[in-house]
């Protein structure tokens, strides 16, 4: 029995081979929205529902941590979708990978993964995931005046369609350390567009900031190293 009415495992990749994170979304039946990595992939995941709730949380296969209530880290109510005709959508995530920032992985096998075009060196993938009632060729002709691209279009029982695009655009390098706290077993982590003992960046991080009512969730992905 079909439990999704779609999956969709996707990445940047840069023509000499270094990624991002592998991505995952999926749709269920009813219509509502997830989206993990391989890495969180268990432990937790964000999902857009149907009822315009929106949460990053814990799985139910991870549980509820001790000092919450909840599995939710946090949830948001997405913006309304525009109506049909408008020639506009409603994004309700927006992920930033800087094409510097890449990781040199090893890719796994297993599942088709869809990888999406790294932008030239000192920019970045832009990726979009959005709510819509036009059609999807209202969306691509729209996209060829704008620089998008589609990557998938999934209409939804609700009669709206979510579909997920990217851009490449500027972006400008800067480091971020993470120092270990005081008597932690990890180590000091350095996320740079600088590698120069080639160590390929296989640390990755994303992180952003607790949507308010009605925005979108913002995330960046960088790779980083030990110091």
């Amino acid at each position: 029995m079909t439990r999704n009415i779609y999956n969709l495992r996707f990445g940047i990749k840069r023509e000499d081979g270094y990624i991002s994170n592998v991505w995952r979304l999926w749709i269920t039946l009813s219509g509502d929205v997830y989206l993990t990595t391989r890495a969180m992939g268990g432990i937790e995941k964000y999902s857009f529902h149907q009822s315009g709730i929106c949460r990053s949380a814990f799985t139910k296969e991870h549980g509820t941590p001790a000092m919450m209530s909840d599995r939710a880290m946090f949830k948001w109510i997405r913006a309304a979708t525009p109506p049909m005709n408008s020639g506009t959508a409603s994004r309700v995530a927006w992920m930033a990978f800087p094409t510097d920032y890449l990781s040199r992985i090893t890719e796994m096998g297993g599942k088709e993964i869809i990888w999406i075009p790294a932008a030239p060196s000192g920019g970045a993938t832009y990726l979009e995931f959005c709510y819509t009632l036009e059609a999807e060729n209202a969306v691509m002709s729209a996209f060829q005046s704008n620089g998008r691209n589609l990557v998938s279009y999934t209409p939804l029982p609700s009669r709206e369609a979510f579909f997920l695009s990217y851009y490449h655009s500027d972006w400008k390098n800067s480091d971020i350390r993470s120092p270990a706290a005081r008597g932690s077993v990890f180590p000091d982590l350095l996320f740079s567009a600088n590698d120069p003992r080639d160590t390929g960046r296989p640390v990755r991080i994303r992180f952003g900031p607790a949507p308010k009512d009605g925005d979108a969730l913002i995330l960046r992905e960088l790779g980083g190293y030990e110091e």
